[in-house]
């Protein structure tokens, strides 16, 4: 018996027409995309909150930020040099000292104003990726910047990284509000709100010259003069705040050579210039190493052992490669302005590290994590115009790579590793502040000393340390590194306990080149480990506090008598 396919009854009992089927599936999947978006924004504010109300302890990098934030005030800020040779964005640093004055020291108030550029930008992407993005591919740019883990991170982080971010969100935002607007209004307002966020973010100069360009360029090609003036109201404008920001703020930063030093050795954060090859290997590492972060699309398998290449078939970073060039590719054939609107601003920042002028490396490119996600989620959106396939392609794509930024960024909920930059310090000092006796001394190692200054001030510690003198770099071997930290003990004199603390994992100081001086560093050594071998000669150690996912150690000596002073016996 042969089953024909009858179509629908309308409720007349007529055939609904093909042309009323599809509207009605549309319509179906329509409304099937507006509520996964509600669902992804809801499970970004989730994640972001869940983090903040956390609480976890301050990373080294936000002690390094915040020990000056909470000790100047407003006109210190922005003039004078910041200890351990930090740097931020104006706006950024008035914005945390406002939330200090009006919500305290403790790190809540400190990353408070990353939450809400954090959360803002989630609010702000969606009105930008449905002017440029249509169905699924929506759907996909929302869920990546949502549930990318580098996000998330960043925006209950005490940096400005999440600020930087929301800029760029911003600054697209204005593009969509303003680009076809031709009134002086509409082009002062694009021009004041782009130059505004200048003052909050240092990377939205390579979003901003890269959308000048965009914009201008065309114009320039079809010889559209009136066109080309109006734009030039708001690129003026954002050159006169960068102007400004440079000459009244930037420009006071000493420069620092170990810093790119740092990054170059350590991180290899720059595009080398000595031959083709070498730079080739390393845009391609980097074009992965984006995947990554900013985009959290790399699944994270590190915890299980698996063969190099099995690694890197199951991390599945290498699916959203050729995405990023289908999209880059669409673009250039379909919307020039558009890609150069979303690349522009890479390859000026892969510009600025080619002079070693901007780090290409990590937290550095978060910045871009909105605009290389439009142009994934576009080359997603082309494969929906597949034949035969494109139906079921686009959504299949879409939830595999939803899927894994929602596995990566589950997992320090479900306790399968450790939060990114997790770290112990409030843990450490408030052990010490419920354990330290009456007559006890404490001596907190070179290393610990931004979070002793940090907590000590926040918390009101009820302690009160002898900060260890930074002199490795002035002594010649580990005798004489002994004898110049002998000053310290002076006011140690006549305890019977003294607690050490120290973290056995930072290396080298600020404005330290890597790995000098070569005797702190023999085989067997560990920042903190000389100093314990020597006061494990003069009393006897009684109680030893760690973590084990901590390289933060505090340990308590009994003394027979006051650390002696004078040279140590070799």
């Amino acid at each position: 018996m042969l089953l024909r396919y009858s179509a629908p009854a309308t409720l007349l009992g007529e055939p609904a027409p093909v042309a009323a089927l599809a509207t009605t599936a549309d319509a179906r999947a329509q409304a099937l995309q507006q509520r996964l978006l509600l669902v992804l924004l809801g499970l970004g504010f989730f994640f972001r909150l869940f983090h903040f109300f956390n609480n976890r302890s301050f990373f080294i990098d936000e002690l390094f930020l915040n020990v000056n934030i909470i000790k100047l005030n407003f006109w210190q800020l922005a003039t004078q040099p910041f200890d351990y040779e930090q740097k931020a964005p104006l706006g950024y640093l008035w914005a945390s000292r406002l939330s200090v004055l009006l919500l305290g020291k403790k790190e809540p108030a400190l990353r408070l104003f990353s939450l809400l550029c954090g959360l803002g930008s989630l609010v702000a992407f969606v009105p930008v990726a449905r002017h440029f993005l249509r169905g699924w591919s929506v759907v996909l740019a929302v869920g990546v910047l949502a549930l990318a883990w580098p996000a998330v991170y960043h925006s209950v982080e005490a940096k400005q990284y999440s600020c930087e971010l929301c800029a760029t969100v911003l600054a697209l935002l204005l593009y969509v509000k303003y680009h076809h607007q031709t009134t002086l209004g509409a082009r002062l307002a694009w021009g004041l709100g782009g130059g505004l966020l200048l003052w909050f973010s240092f990377s939205a100069i390579f979003v901003l010259v890269g959308m000048s360009i965009a914009i201008c360029l065309p114009a320039l090609v079809q010889r559209d003069w009136k066109k080309l003036a109006g734009y030039l109201v708001p690129c003026g404008l954002w050159l006169l705040s960068f102007a400004l920001v440079y000459v009244l703020f930037v420009s006071k930063y000493h420069k620092s050579e170990w810093l790119t030093f740092f990054f170059k050795v350590r991180y290899d954060a720059y595009l080398p210039l000595g031959g083709a090859g070498a730079a080739l290997r390393w845009l391609a590492a980097r074009a992965y190493d984006l995947v990554d972060l900013p985009l959290g699309l790399r699944l994270d398998v590190d915890l299980v052992e698996y063969a190099p290449l099995t690694k890197f078939v199951l991390k599945l970073g290498w699916v959203a490669l050729p995405l990023l060039g289908l999209g880059a590719y669409r673009l250039g054939r379909q919307r020039g302005q558009w890609l150069l609107l979303f690349l522009l601003p890479v390859a000026l920042a892969l510009a600025a590290s080619a002079v070693q002028q901007y780090p290409f490396y990590e937290r550095f490119t978060l910045f871009l994590a909105p605009l290389l996600t439009l142009v994934l989620a576009y080359g997603v959106q082309q494969l929906g115009r597949w034949p035969r396939v494109g139906g079921w392609l686009q959504p299949l794509v879409v939830v595999v790579l939803l899927t894994v930024s929602l596995a990566n960024v589950m997992q320090p909920l479900l306790g399968a590793k450790r939060f990114y930059n997790q770290s112990y310090y409030r843990e450490i000092m408030l052990y010490l502040d419920s354990h330290v006796q009456p007559g006890d001394g404490v001596y907190v190692y070179w290393n610990m000393r931004p979070a002793y200054e940090y907590y000590h001030e926040a918390y009101q510690l009820k302690f009160t340390a002898v900060e260890g003198s930074y002199v490795k770099n002035k002594s010649v071997s580990q005798t004489d590194y002994l004898r110049n930290l002998q000053p310290d003990f002076t006011s140690l004199r006549g305890k019977n306990r003294l607690w050490y603390v120290y973290d056995a994992n930072m290396l080298d100081g600020i404005a330290d080149m890597v790995g000098q001086p070569t005797w702190y560093f023999s085989p067997r050594q560990k920042p903190g480990w000389l100093l314990n071998t020597y006061l494990g000669t003069l009393g006897q150690r009684v109680e030893h506090y760690h973590r084990s996912t901590s390289t933060l150690q505090a340990t308590l000596y009994e003394l027979p008598q006051a650390p002696p002073a004078g040279t140590p016996p070799r």
